[in-house]
């Protein structure tokens, strides 16, 4: 994996100058459109803020403020000064109005410096908000979600049997709806060949009358895994847009741009605020249940002690002293011993990585992204070293463009600070 700082970062990004984003929409309603066509530039002038949103619990989102307001007409422009009958009119006018309403249209949202361009997301649009202020322009926000909040369109009975969650998560792409023949996910699921072979078969894993997208995510939370997409490279031969189900240290889907960017407090990064709290760490974690097979209770237990652990163990020093809580204890029913130990140590594991948190803020990076690691330097040993991105906020609009994000240290250990 290449480590990048933001001096070779500028190379390929043109030295950061001329931010740009670039909006296409593909709209079914029309069948001689099959291709994205870019917005008009009348439309893209009045775009004057644009803003991409991606976490690794949430479906990724994107937000576009407009100018609603002609001057010349002295009118407003998109909403508020339609009728039924301009509505209803194949016109420019009537198509002006319907521009951004919510409905089936494919939105492709781009962003990054001119000539070098990344997909940030394929969606549609969601959400339609006009602001008629007392004072000043009135503006349009409107919002869209990624393709997956296509997963909360139908529920869903299904059950696997003696299968890994890695296994359930590529299969579950491969599903299809009974009563249209589609696939069930719009997408190819990108799996860790390491962690499969790490994970126990479960005996009987059912979905019930629940939404896929929402399934997956309860599956990752059990594992302790990570959920994000990564939209395809157009540098990269084959490369197709996925998501990534499994554990963040392996978040890095092959064939697309591997990268860590190298950012430094005084340097590259103009904001960085961390957190460490002990408050909620724990020195164990026993889970108890029971086995449905045998009839019999079954208790296993997670420990820091334990060296598979190895995330900030710089820290451990300081944990002990800070005396956490010995233990907490999870009632959950299981099939196996084996099940049990590894819910265990997945809850020890979501409480390790909460130790240490940042939020922070650089210039524009468009390859930063959830489930990307990031390198933070020159702020003392504690909260110097690799984070975890758990979301970002890509934002280009009068103040150029910038990349917020939030991220947990998982350091481990061996790792040179």
């Amino acid at each position: 994996m290449a480590i990048v700082d933001l001096l070779e970062e500028s190379k390929e990004q043109k030295g950061f100058y001329t931010p740009q984003f670039e909006i296409r929409i593909t709209d079914p309603r029309k069948p001689n459109t099959a291709a994205p066509t870019q917005i008009p530039n009348d439309v893209l002038r009045d775009i004057v803020e644009a803003t991409y949103k991606d976490n690794c619990k949430e479906i990724d989102s994107f937000e576009l403020t407009v100018n609603n307001w002609d001057p010349t007409t002295n009118s407003f422009k998109y909403v508020g000064a339609e009728t039924p009958e301009t509505l209803n009119e194949d016109t420019p006018e009537g198509r002006r109005h319907r521009f951004f309403e919510p409905c089936n249209k494919e939105v492709e949202v781009k962003m990054g410096y001119v000539g070098e361009l990344r997909v940030m997301l394929t969606g549609n649009f969601t959400t339609m908000e006009p602001n008629f202020p007392t004072s000043g322009a009135p503006t349009l926000t409107v919002r869209g979600l990624n393709i997956l909040h296509q997963l909360r369109r139908k529920q869903y009975v299904y059950a696997w049997e003696n299968k890994r969650d890695s296994e359930i998560a590529k299969n579950l792409a491969t599903l299809r709806d009974r009563d249209t023949g589609q696939k069930r996910f719009p997408l190819p699921i990108e799996i860790d060949d390491n962690a499969v072979g790490k994970e126990p078969p479960i005996d009987y894993v059912a979905e019930q009358n629940q939404y896929d997208i929402d399934f997956l995510l309860a599956r990752a939370r059990e594992r302790g895994y990570t959920i994000f997409i990564q939209e395809a490279d157009p540098k990269v031969r084959g490369s197709k847009r996925r998501l990534y189900f499994g554990p963040s240290q392996e978040g890095r889907i092959p064939g697309l741009r591997d990268v860590t960017f190298k950012l430094e407090w005084g340097k590259s990064l103009i904001d960085f605020k961390p957190t460490l709290t002990t408050a909620n760490q724990v020195r164990s974690v026993t889970v108890n249940g029971w086995n449905r097979r045998t009839g019999r209770p079954i208790q296993e237990k997670a420990s820091l002690d334990d060296r598979e652990f190895t995330r900030n163990r710089d820290l451990f020093e300081l944990l002990q002293k800070c005396d956490p809580r010995e233990e907490i204890v999870v009632e959950e029913p299981f099939f196996s011993p084996r099940q049990a130990k590894d819910r265990a140590k997945a809850i020890l594991l979501e409480r390790q990585k909460e130790m240490v948190k940042c939020s922070a803020t650089t210039v524009g990076l468009p390859d930063l992204r959830a489930g990307k690691l990031v390198r933070i330097e020159g702020l003392g040993s504690r909260f110097s070293g690799t984070y975890f991105i758990t979301d970002t906020t890509h934002t280009i609009g009068n103040n150029g463009y910038t990349t917020k994000f939030n991220a947990r240290r998982e350091d481990q250990e061996g790792q040179q600070q």
